[in-house]
């Protein structure tokens, strides 16, 4: 079938406004057959030839579809781009995978099978997880335990079993799985699993031992000839173990929603192979607002140190026991996971990008973050022991500068004994005051005795000073003990500056060299690596040297001072607390041995030459760079000298910090670690299973099962029944512009559009909405409608699930959407319009007759059959139409001025007008083959990576700039890319690839390089009007982007229009009171996401979106064309292509949201 539309169509090319449509078509769009990859041409005679047949389309509406979409004004879903045409879409059980999305009630272990299904289709999947419908699921009764046996590919290709096979062995309370090698073997392998542990046929009183042998599963990178694309099962191993697990802990009882939700997201962490830990191990100490807290101790909420000030924490994870990497600097060393990103520096400006560890080279940069934290106010602890009736007590005084200075000389010279009884410190024979002040802080713990051996009585050159007291003793015993390494205790770590100070100026008096620079010396790595971060908690560097002594084979360091800004700051430290240092202190040097700059970021700025710099110098002093160009940062570079791995096996955990995703640990500044799930409101568990995913133990300790990782692979949204109060309604956007979920939905107005066609006026609508609010809307539809069946009644009344994005109202649905690329329309031609749209509608219409063989979502299309008629580019549309006078108004927040009021009249009117083409077409195509209508047909999509083939704005956003490199990623010589070459766009290494000294390759073809970019120059088809480029789209305000939605959700939506909004911090609250007012009055109102926007993050390099202005945009397009080898782009691909892609195929979820990297909010 699909060989005779093979030749290559000159006439259908995509727009000159669209510069990145090719790279995004034939990587996403277009299939391959017997090594050739489909033209666009070729995709719309597929994919009409699919509709034309499943919906038994005239000519005139096929003609119709065929014009609309090749000249790329009305576009079918993604999905349908994909598979429509194709023999393996015609197959019911394959039905699904034409839906860009669905939903699915969680009442049985076949909606979990159901949904992995789905997802491995490449439908967008949403689940709900409210206690109606999870309160079916059986009661937890029979203990799993899992082994997996077999390599995956191990059997022979003509041997693979299609089907999973299970054989029971009852009589021995055991299972054996054979794992089919298809989507239905391994579904049925997960849900099988599931339904195991509710089986009782089973004795469950002892466990069920299952085998699962993978042995016939295809291996990595096989071709998936139906689907397309290729196998990758890396992550399938482990499913069957980690769903056990968390199924063993709910035995006796039915699954919370959370753990629902788990499930269902371990089988999306299989199906795109995800989920790699990135970690800290126990101890590390986090940079906090209220002090250094080791990484177990993080709580929600915390403030934590960034580059940027201090940020809430808003996730904590237990990563269970992994092994770590060294990262070795000149100040000492670094552990981490070899996962876990850490920020090096990319230039003398501050520029700076996270990095794998594992990835790091010698002389990379880390960046130390010279800012004091404030610290809190502690107290010493309490005395916990237990003492003989006749021993003395001891008062516990406050803790002072004083006492934090005596317990910093009890680390460094002191010793507590192991007789239970004598406290020493040896002093100096020439520090007298140091004598006193020890003294001074004994009265204070109530003794009135000590005794004081001279030098002499000691024969040593010190004071030996004894305290002898049991309950002093034992007090002290908690903070040093005997050939034991010593641990800075959290009275000192959480303190405020002040104590820091003081118990350092003890620890240096009592253990360090002033006049070598010595702060410290010590046998304990482990305790000069925690006094090492507390002077990183005062903003000061500080270096650890150490050697081994040749006689005893024994470890010894030392802490120094590192660098001018480090020698002043520590003198001053001293000069407050230090009793030594006025007498001992260093002769200031000449010059320093400071931390700097590599030769590679300086020399391209200062002249080198003039500084005298020889072949000898390695690096610039960071003081020296800042002389010769003042807004140097002032970060400070850390040079990596080497990386060793598996140098130990420890407990470790991670922390989300809000928005910014980054924080400082010990000094130097790392980084930190979508369906959509709908929980009740009133679902405690549920409402901040993502927000958080976090548990809180007995002792009030936070942390997360590993398992719950998972949760991250869906979008979590908070159902309400009721309306939600202004104060919930704040607390929710709070929450999702610090963490990015916890989104209300309004169910009300959810279920009032999804029963249109009963609820026909608007007061009808708000009388339902009363009623609804009151828990009688089920009574006031069935008074109204006494002829609906129970079933369907329920049913009527489960229609505010949610797909993916946001945007498709239903229960148990599937739902197609096409897209009108609006910006490709003239605001002026009606006819052109209204073609656009009628195709757009018939394209969806057509899959309405499919039947489905799962009884739960053919009941579903039988009773609410639902279309989806998206647009994109509709800022961009209204620029043309209404001129640069409608950005202005938008710059000035869509006021309601007599202009403004006239503007959004005539947006209505578009709107309203297209939403009755729409239905008008929908309905009267579904009365023609006597299939029933959809009471709701319109909506707006994220529209991401369509919008791409026309250069549309997506959905109804505005544009991220007028003018922008878009940069794509690809493989190193994929085909795709070397036609983007010939095409005249520029390649460049990615953001990982980088030389010996750190810098980023610019060479793709380097040896070193992995990784390409492809650079595109964009500019919006509006942008050269006179006066656009005066307006700066970025500081449109959220108030005006939600007043704009709303417009498309009044007078355009009849399901719901998916939106994210973006926000400043001191927008939360306005947003928040708008929001509650909308659902309040009944405005029509459900759910929006929100993405927060820091203006002074704009400076990584090559992000996908980099602003430019227009001359720059003039001059990239220009060296395009100049490169340029060929014009016909298609031809160039063909030159090149062979193979299969790993990502063939467009996602369900079609956001440029998620095209940004991980650590850009």
């Amino acid at each position: 079938m699909v060989q005779e539309f093979i030749r290559l169509d000159k006439e259908v090319r995509f727009p000159e406004s669209a510069p990145a449509a090719y790279p995004v078509f034939f990587r996403t769009y277009s299939r391959k057959y017997n090594n050739k990859r489909e033209s666009w041409a070729e995709v719309c005679d597929r994919t009409l030839s699919g509709l034309k047949m499943l919906g038994k389309l005239t000519k005139e509406q096929a003609d119709l579809i065929d014009k609309m979409q090749k000249q790329l004004k009305s576009l079918t879903s993604g999905r349908w781009l994909w598979v429509g045409g194709t023999d393996w879409v015609d197959r019911p059980e394959n039905f699904s995978g034409s839906y860009n999305c669905t939903s699915t009630n969680v009442i049985d272990w076949r909606s979990f099978g159901l949904m992995m299904d789905l997802a491995m289709q490449g439908s967008g999947t949403g689940g709900v997880l409210e206690p109606q419908y999870i309160s079916q699921l059986p009661v937890i009764r029979n203990q799993l335990q899992v082994n997996v046996i077999g390599e995956i590919g191990a059997t022979p290709v003509s041997d693979r079993r299609h089907d999973t096979e299970v054989k029971f062995d009852y009589a021995n309370n055991s299972v054996k799985f054979f794992v089919g090698d298809s989507r239905q073997g391994w579904v049925k392998s997960y849900q099988s699993l599931l339904e195991l542990c509710s089986d009782e046929k089973f004795d469950a009183a002892k466990p069920v031992q299952v085998t699962v042998d993978i042995s016939d599963v295809r291996p990595s990178g096989e071709a998936l000839k139906g689907f397309g694309g290729m196998a990758n099962p890396v992550k399938l191993p482990t499913l069957y173990d980690r769903c056990a697990n968390i199924l063993n802990k709910a035995i006796g009882r039915q699954l919370t929603s959370v753990e629902c939700c788990i499930l269902i997201d371990e089988a999306a962490v299989c199906i795109v192979a995800g989920n790699i830990r990135r970690c800290l191990p126990a101890g590390a100490l986090v940079h906090s607002e209220s002090g250094l807290v080791p990484i177990e101790k993080i709580r929600i909420g915390d403030r934590v140190l960034t580059s940027k000030g201090f940020y809430p924490v808003t996730n904590f994870f237990d990563q269970g026991t992994q092994s770590l990497c060294r990262i070795k600097t000149e100040d000492g060393y670094f552990e981490c996971t070899p996962d876990h990103k850490v920020a090096i520096l990319e230039d003398v400006y501050g520029t700076y990008r996270m990095v794998k560890a594992k990835d790091l080279k010698a002389d990379d940069r880390l960046i130390f973050v010279p800012k004091a934290i404030t610290g809190t106010a502690t107290e010493l602890p309490e005395f916990k022991g237990t003492l003989a009736p006749q021993t003395k007590r001891i008062t516990i005084p406050a803790l002072t500068a004083d006492v934090a200075y005596f317990i910093g000389y009890l680390h460094g010279d002191g010793s507590v004994g192991s007789d239970g009884w004598r406290v020493r410190f040896r002093i100096s024979e020439d520090q007298q005051q140091i004598i006193d002040k020890l003294i001074a802080v004994g009265e204070l713990f109530g003794l009135d005795t000590h005794t004081l051996r001279t030098p002499e009585q000691s024969k040593a050159k010190a004071f030996e000073l004894q305290f002898n007291s049991s309950a002093l003793n034992q007090y002290l015993s908690q903070f040093k003990q005997a050939f034991t390494s010593i641990n800075v205790p959290d009275c000192i770590l959480l303190a405020t500056a002040s104590i820091r100070e003081a118990y350092l100026a003890g620890l240096a008096d009592a253990d360090g060299c002033f006049s070598q620079g010595v702060l410290v010396a010590s046998v304990h790595s482990d305790f000069l690596r925690q006094v090492q971060s507390i002077y990183a908690s005062l903003g000061i560097t500080a270096r650890l040297c150490h050697s081994t002594r040749k006689r005893t084979g024994k470890w010894e360091g030392e802490l120094v001072t590192v660098g001018e800004v480090a020698f002043d700051k520590t003198a001053q430290l001293f000069s407050n607390y230090s009793l030594r240092f006025a007498h001992s202190q260093k002769t200031r040097p000449k010059s320093f041995n400071d931390h700097g700059f590599p030769k590679s970021m300086v020399r391209p700025i200062v002249n080198t030459y003039q500084y005298h710099w020889g072949a000898v110098h390695k690096q610039m002093p960071a003081l020296t760079v800042k002389k010769y160009i003042p807004e140097c940062t002032d970060l400070i570079p850390v040079k990596v000298k080497s990386i060793e791995f598996d140098v130990r096996v420890a407990h470790t955990y991670d922390i989300e910090v809000a928005s910014i995703h980054e924080f400082v640990c010990e000094g130097i500044l790392v980084s930190n670690s979508a369906g959509m799930r709908q929980f009740s409101s009133d679902d405690a568990l549920g409402s901040v299973a993502k927000d958080n995913l976090w548990q809180q133990d007995e002792t009030g300790n936070w942390r997360i099962d590993p398992e719950r990782d998972a949760l991250r692979m869906a979008n979590h949204t908070r159902v309400f029944h009721r309306k939600p109060t202004e104060q919930e309604c704040v607390d929710a956007v709070r929450k999702q512009y610090y963490s990015g979920e916890g989104a209300i939905q309004w169910a009300g107005e959810a279920i009032a559009r999804s029963n249109a066609d009963l609820i026909i006026t608007t007061e009808l609508k708000r009388d339902f909405l009363a009623a609804y609010v009151k828990g009688e809307g089920k009574e006031w539809l069935k008074i109204r409608q006494p002829d609906i069946s129970e079933h369907e009644l329920n049913q009527r009344f489960q229609r505010y699930g949610l797909n993916p994005c946001g945007e498709i109202l239903g229960a148990n649905f599937h739902c197609n959407l096409s897209e009108i690329h609006l910006n490709q329309l003239n605001p002026r031609n009606e006819k052109e319009q209204e073609e656009a749209f009628k195709a757009g509608a018939l394209s969806v219409a057509a899959l309405l007759n499919h039947r489905f063989n799962e009884e739960r979502y053919q009941f579903s299309r039988e009773v609410d059959p639902i279309v989806g008629v998206s647009f994109t580019g509709l800022f961009d549309f209204f620029v043309h139409a209404f001129g640069v006078e409608w950005l202005r108004w938008w710059e000035a927040g869509r006021p309601d001025t007599v202009q403004g009021l006239d503007f959004k009249e005539k947006e209505a009117d578009y709107l309203n007008r297209w939403r009755e083409i729409v239905h008008q077409t929908v309905w009267e195509y579904c009365d023609s083959h006597g299939l029933r209508r959809p009471n709701r047909c319109t909506t707006v999509q994220p529209a991401g990576t369509k919008s791409l083939l026309t250069g549309a704005s997506p959905g109804w956003h505005p544009p991220k700039a007028q003018r922008f490199i878009r940069r794509i990623t690809f493989r190193k010589e994929d085909p795709v890319a070397r036609a983007c070459m010939d095409y005249g766009y520029s390649i460049i290494p990615s953001q990982s690839d980088k030389d010996e000294n750190g810098q980023l390759l610019n060479d793709p073809f380097d040896p070193r390089c992995t990784e390409w970019l492809v650079e595109i120059p964009v500019s919006v088809s509006w942008a050269d009007l006179d006066g656009a480029d005066k307006v700066d789209i970025s500081k449109f305000d959220v108030m005006a982007q939600f007043d704009f939605y709303m417009q498309v959700q009044k007078h355009y939506t009849r399901h719901n229009t998916s939106a994210t909004l973006e926000l400043r911090e001191h927008e939360i609250e306005p947003l928040g009171k708008k929001i509650y007012e909308a659902i309040r009055d009944d405005e029509g109102y459900i759910s929006a996401a929100l993405l927060a926007r820091f203006d002074d993050l704009q400076t990584f390099p090559r992000l996908p979106f980099e602003p430019i202005d227009k001359a720059t945009y003039e001059k990239l397009s220009a060296e395009v064309l100049v490169r340029r080898k060929s014009d016909d782009f298609y031809a160039s691909l063909l030159r090149y292509d062979s193979g299969e892609l790993m990502d063939a195929g467009p996602a369900g979820c079609d956001s440029d949201k998620c095209m940004f990297p991980e650590q850009k909010p």
